[in-house]
């Protein structure tokens, strides 16, 4: 049951005349409001009933104090009024204190075709259609959340107890599931949680004709175009409707018929950005893609520059060298914010360092329009010597580390000049000087101009003064940025949290790793990354990184090194403030490529921070990455190393007092542990069980070389590991 209304929300801020949905949904909590529309549903949900208009949908719920007997069916046209309230993260009118059924048995809305990530707020509530979804579960259907895809993406239905549709069968094969789009979450503010809401059987049809197969990915990235691909289960023409706005309005087709279909776009403006939504037509059906938002090149060929303020290691170097600033950090910074000719967006979590605010207060000297987006919690001492003309913006909701951004964004209208500058760096002494960092300076405008987006999201608007009505921060925001950029013939991705499932896009790439996979991180709190690595670890890649000291006793440290991961912490003599990761930098064939931003692998960077994250994929930043990784590697572990050998797995190599094995795979016989020393005598065994890891104490032994053997019956596997 629910807990009753709170007295404070039955004593409404104000009643008003009947208003569209989309503005209610607008209203501060607490707000008396009165709407109408067609209801969607029935008792199938239980007592919540959805209403839509021709503006948006929301949740009717009859709480503590609603008029009595509300409970109006589907297909009936309602005005109600309520108070806003959310719950569990679903706006809603709770509680109904009045009602009127002005007709019943009327045609309900028709469903948006969208796909899982498409559901937010501008559909919560509404009816929509998702094509082409196939549940993972098997057997009967049961009162839980149930994962299923649609065209590639990601999504959940709900049922609860009761509902129809428990105790029947999941469909096998493909099918098209209509419902209301929900919420269910318990962050505070409100973080995903979205839901599709069936209502019977009738919502859950086999998918007949035409359907999509894969997600629609870009391709062919032109200053004038890009190329939308995708595959369908039968041959039908492809179409891509596009235009600078969600009304799109133009249409583009590919000659003939096939199952797997390319569209190019072409005349469009350079760096611009394009809705677009893709779909197959065959015997009259069509299959609907959901729309995306696609970016052109820029018409000045970008590059991308990275910079560390540590030492590294040029000895493992392949290509180009990495630059090392050690104490030029701040002169970096403030060298491009001199340079800048019109505009600077600063969005940056905390700013210490004076020499930066007045390099700010110089640029809006001479006239470059300055707006500064930062974290109202946290150190912030030298916005303060900021010239008042100069508007500041500060996130204040308290949750997570709040807007952890680090970004600025120079001249984005200025094709030559326009330019992003990220990485892991504040601009704060610690973090210029003595903490390791990186710099990353992206020199596109494409690019740019995405981050501006982001930077305007929070900010409420273009305008040169931020407008707090607009502004949107942490669950508020959408996705509503390009993701893919050609940045001089580099492919770079760019992800925002938490409305973009970062953690999900970073999981994706450790999951595509071939040979090997380097990380240095502040913090490493989320399990869906770690069990990344440990899985691609359990499929041959070599994984190695290291974390913050500080973070060992929270983080993940112990359950990365039990799942086999070879990992450490920094011996850094401040912070190792690092976000980055390398995926097979030796090897350019695999699609070499870095990870790096201000989102650090934890919960909250991605459920309620305001988080920037590049993945740049290119054989020489990775290489550049891997030089600065090297060399805190060394400084942390010396020579360690995991040995691998014949499905045996030993590390850390060389050990001290504790030696961890594990093998591929465990045999149903008794398995013994056995430690021989260099002249191959037997110094110690010992018993165990299933497939590790197992912890073999060696700190008794002497130092020297020894060979380890994993007896399972007649299965004998051996490796050397060094007692230092």
């Amino acid at each position: 049951m629910r807990p009753p209304l709170p007295l404070a929300l039955l004593l409404p801020l104000f009643v008003q005349a009947q208003i569209p949905i989309a503005d209610a949904r607008e209203l501060p909590v607490g707000t008396a409001v009165t709407i109408r529309g067609i209801i969607t549903n029935g008792s199938e949900l239980g007592g919540i009933r959805y209403v839509q208009d021709g503006t948006a949908g929301i949740a009717l719920f009859p709480g503590t104090g609603s008029q009595s007997g509300f409970a109006p069916p589907r297909g009936a046209d309602v005005t109600a009024t309520g108070v806003i309230k959310r719950f569990n993260g679903l706006l809603e009118l709770d509680p109904i204190t009045s009602y009127t059924v002005h007709a019943t048995g009327l045609p309900l809305p028709t469903p948006q075709h969208i796909g899982p990530l498409q559901m937010g707020p501008a559909n919560e509530g509404m009816l929509v259609r998702m094509t082409n979804c196939q549940f993972s579960a098997t057997g009967n259907f049961t009162a839980n959340t149930i994962p299923f895809t649609s065209n590639g993406q990601q999504g959940v239905v709900y049922l609860r107890s009761g509902h129809p549709l428990v105790g029947t069968p999941i469909p096998p094969g493909p099918v098209d599931i209509t419902g209301i789009v929900s919420r269910y979450t318990t962050s505070d503010p409100p973080v995903g949680g979205y839901q599709l809401l069936p209502r019977d059987a009738a919502d859950i049809v086999a998918a007949t004709g035409i359907a999509i197969t894969s997600a629609v990915t870009q391709d062919a990235i032109m200053a004038d175009g890009f190329t939308l691909q995708w595959t369908t289960n039968i041959s039908g023409t492809a179409h891509v409707a596009h235009g600078p706005t969600p009304a799109l309005g133009t249409h583009t087709t590919a000659p003939g018929t096939a199952t797997q279909h390319a569209v190019t776009l072409t005349g469009l403006p350079p760096a611009s950005f394009h809705y677009a939504r893709a779909y197959a037509v065959a015997d009259g059906d069509t299959a609907w893609a959901p729309m995306g938002l696609y970016s052109t090149a820029s018409s000045v060929p970008g590059h991308v520059r990275a910079y560390f303020n540590k030492s590294v290691d040029h000895n493992v170097a392949l290509t180009t060298l990495a630059d090392v600033l050690t104490n030029a950090f701040d002169d970096t910074v403030r060298a491009h914010i001199d340079a800048a000719q019109a505009t600077i967006d600063y969005a940056v979590y905390n700013t210490s360092f004076v020499g930066i605010a007045n390099a700010l207060n110089a640029a809006r000297a001479r006239g470059v329009q300055v707006r500064v987006i930062s974290e109202g919690s946290t150190s912030n001492g030298a916005l303060d010597n900021l010239h008042p003309d100069i508007p500041v913006l500060l996130r204040t909701d308290g949750a997570g580390s709040g807007m952890h951004n680090k970004f600025i964004v120079i001249d984005a209208e200025l094709p030559a000049a326009a330019h992003t500058i990220t990485g892991s760096t504040n601009m704060t002494n610690a973090s210029l000087f003595n903490d390791a960092n990186n710099l990353v300076i992206v020199y596109d405008q494409a690019l740019a101009r995405a981050y501006r987006s982001e930077f305007e999201e929070m900010w409420g608007g273009s305008g040169p003064q931020p407008n707090p009505a607009q502004s949107r921060f942490g669950g508020a925001k959408t996705d509503n940025t390009p993701h893919l950029f050609n940045v001089g013939g580099t492919l770079i991705a760019a992800w925002f949290s938490p409305s973009d499932g970062t953690a999900q896009r970073i999981i994706e790439v450790l999951g595509a790793a071939d040979h090997s996979i380097e990380f240095a991180l502040f913090a490493f709190t989320h399990y869906g990354m770690a069990d990344a690595l440990i899985d691609a670890e359990d499929a041959g890649v070599n994984v190695r990184g290291i974390i913050e000291g500080d973070d060992l006793s929270t983080g993940l440290f112990n359950y990365l090194q039990s799942g086999g991961v070879l990992v450490n912490p920094d011996q850094v003599p401040m912070t190792l403030h690092h976000k980055y990761a390398i995926v097979d930098r030796a090897d350019p064939g695999s699609d070499p490529l870095v990870i790096t931003g201000s989102h650090n692998w934890s919960h909250n960077a991605d459920n309620h921070n305001d988080e920037n994250t590049l993945i740049i994929h290119s054989a020489t930043i990775a290489d550049l990455f891997y030089q600065e990784w090297h060399a805190r590697w060394s400084t942390s572990v010396g020579i360690t190393t995991h040995t691998r050998t014949h499905g045996l797995r030993v590390w850390p190599n060389p050990a001290q007092d504790v030696v961890l094995v594990r093998t591929d795979a465990a045999l149903n016989v008794p398995t013994h542990v056995r430690v021989y020393d260099a002249t191959g005598r037997l110094v110690q065994q010992t018993g165990v069980n299933g497939m590790g890891p197992w912890a073999i104490p060696v700190a008794d032994l002497r130092s020297g070389l020894y060979t380890l053997s994993i007896v399972q019956g007649d299965v004998v596997r051996h490796a050397p590991f060094v007692r230092e």
